[in-house]
């Protein structure tokens, strides 16, 4: 914040240090958050000439991972909205896909290739005996769907880092305003209803089955927002968020689906506002302010 040259500095050392690039995406977000594109254009170019050095050495993580979070950025200052930056972290998580797709080719078909190998022996010991049409057109399906996972994943650590850049905005500038629009952040209807037909709907179609892991981000997300607001809403410990975390790592498979299926429900009946006392908090899901 003390300008640009700091700023610049800072990004440029987080993204050479490997492992530390995602705290430089977060340094660039909060530049654009509080200033602007204009003002973190600079920093981008500047502060991300090592991003395009690890990106010509193989590995085009950082790169695309500060250019995604400085692009959601710019939206969440322009519309102050946390459903369109949720919502936006779909085709987002799409382009990431493809990126990752068309750059890492050849890692990524052969890892497709040793998960179509040890797949029959998995579904083996999970007693699922698939015909050989099925397990056919699902060998056909890994390429695609590993890419749009490593997507998603990539979509979830740009929302992470854009989220943690609003947290630090609003310590700074508006203590507790984070808190307030990241509890009110939820899908609308239609929205939710897109996104679950194509994480359903997307494997039916070949190369479509990417989709379906990106259409999930913002469902999760959106879950993990509700699960953050009914804790503020019922004064809650915060053990509680910590169990859902841990969870979410050890148990990923069981919670995720769960939180989406929250996340959908909450966007046709808006759980927030019925357990909302009369002040009328979570009744407007519009995020205002610029934290």
């Amino acid at each position: 914040m003390r300008g640009r040259r700091q700023a610049t500095l800072v990004v440029g050392l987080s993204v050479a240090i490997p492992l530390l690039f995602w705290f430089g995406a977060v340094v660039l977000a909060l530049i654009i958050l509080r200033r602007g594109l204009s003002e973190g254009l600079p920093v981008a170019v500047w502060g991300g000439l090592p991003a395009l050095a690890w990106a010509m050495l193989g590995d085009p993580t950082p790169l695309l991972l500060l250019l995604g979070t400085a692009l959601l950025a710019g939206l969440l200052r322009e519309r102050s909205n946390w459903q369109w930056v949720a919502l936006a972290a779909a085709p987002l998580g799409l382009v990431y896909a493809l990126l990752l797709l068309a750059l890492l080719n050849e890692p990524m078909v052969a890892l497709a290739t040793e998960l179509q190998k040890v797949m029959p022996q998995v579904l083996g010991e999970l007693g699922k005996d698939l015909s050989e049409a099925d397990m056919a057109r699902l060998q056909g399906l890994m390429l695609p769907i590993l890419a749009g996972l490593t997507g998603a994943v990539h979509a979830v650590m740009a929302l992470a880092s854009l989220i943690m850049a609003r947290a630090w905005q609003a310590r700074l500038f508006n203590p507790g305003g984070f808190r307030e629009e990241f509890h009110r952040l939820r899908l609308k209807g239609w929205m939710a209803v897109t996104l679950l037909l194509l994480a359903i709907l997307g494997p039916q179609f070949g190369s479509m089955a990417m989709l379906a892991p990106v259409a999930t981000v913002p469902l999760l997300v959106a879950g993990i927002a509700l699960v953050h607001g009914v804790v503020g809403i019922k004064q809650a410990s915060v053990a509680w968020l910590i169990v859902m975390y841990v969870a979410l790592v050890i148990a990923a498979q069981m919670l995720v689906p769960l939180i989406m299926l929250l996340a959908f429900i909450d966007s046709l009946f808006d759980f927030r506002s019925r357990l909302a006392p009369v002040s009328g908090v979570g009744d407007d899901d519009e995020s205002n302010g610029q934290g």
